[in-house]
Order: C-alpha cells, then sequence, then structure tokens
C-alpha cells in the first residue's frame, strides 16, 4: 500500500521579490518539520527559489497584485515533491545550459530530480521537481495542517 502524501501549500505576493526569501523560509520551516534530511531540505530550497524566481520575473504572478502558489508533497520514501503554480506568461519555462541569460535556474533543479511543467487548472502553470531522495515514511502527526491538504 502506497503511503499517503504529506501535503502543504501556502500562497505569496509575486509582485514583492521579498517573498522569494519568504518561501525558502517556509520551505524550510515546513520539511524540516516534516523530518526530512537535511541534503534534501537544501535541494528543495534551491528549487523553490529558482521557481518562486520564475514565476515572480517572468509570468503573471509578478504584476502589480499577482501571487505564486508553493506546494510541497512528502509521500513516504518515495520523493519529495517541490512545485511552485504562477499565473501563467506568454512561453514556456525553458532550461538553457552555458551563456544563455536566463534558464539556468531550471537546468540547476533538473540536475537534482525530476523537472517538470503543464498548465495548471487555474490558468496558469505548475513547474515542479522530484526530488529523488529518501523521505520519512510517516506524517508528523502533531501538525494538524500537514496531511490534511490544507493551507498554512
Amino acid at each position: 500500500m502506497t503511503p499517503t502524501p504529506c501535503h502543504f501549500e501556502t500562497a505569496f505576493a509575486g509582485d514583492d521579490q521579498r517573498t522569494i526569501a519568504a518561501a525558502r523560509r517556509w520551505t524550510r520551516e515546513v520539511l524540516t518539520e516534516a523530518g526530512l534530511p537535511e541534503g534534501l531540505v537544501d535541494d528543495a530550497l534551491t528549487c523553490v527559489s529558482e521557481l518562486a524566481t520564475n514565476a515572480a520575473r517572468h509570468t503573471a504572478s509578478g504584476h502589480l497584485g499577482g501571487k505564486y502558489r508553493v506546494v510541497l508533497e512528502v509521500t513516504g520514501r518515495r520523493r519529495a515533491h517541490v512545485e511552485v503554480v504562477d499565473q501563467g506568461s506568454e512561453h514556456a519555462p525553458d532550461v538553457q545550459l552555458g551563456d544563455a541569460e536566463s534558464g539556468r535556474g531550471l537546468w540547476i533543479c533538473a540536475t537534482l530530480g525530476a523537472l517538470q511543467h503543464a498548465p495548471a487548472p487555474s490558468g496558469g502553470r505548475r513547474v515542479w521537481v522530484d526530488l529523488p531522495h529518501p523521505v520519512p515514511a510517516t506524517c508528523p502527526v502533531d501538525q494538524p495542517h500537514a496531511c490534511d491538504g490544507g493551507e498554512r
């Protein structure tokens, strides 16, 4: 039987670059409380930083009043899922190497795990990385928001 994923989700103002640091702090707090190993937390922080920065700089989430959501999921020992949902743009995310002006952050994320993107049901775009590190088999029971899918 596959363990139920622990789901964590919250929104940040995309028109304020300071929220990228807030997204990293929230991610560190959530994943540390979930008992993930330090290396996995560090990889997740790198991904959240890159994906949130892209949402704020390259999508409608960065416009006045825009928002982006950070979604974290921890499933048994199978994976940690790090996702940012933005409010959309004309261009799909593009992984670049070398001297490209942008896209290197996505390449970094792709080296850490399986990077993917798809349209979001809300009309924006979901960009996520499934990190392949081992994670705890259970969700912390003293965190009522952790496993019920509720917002923090």
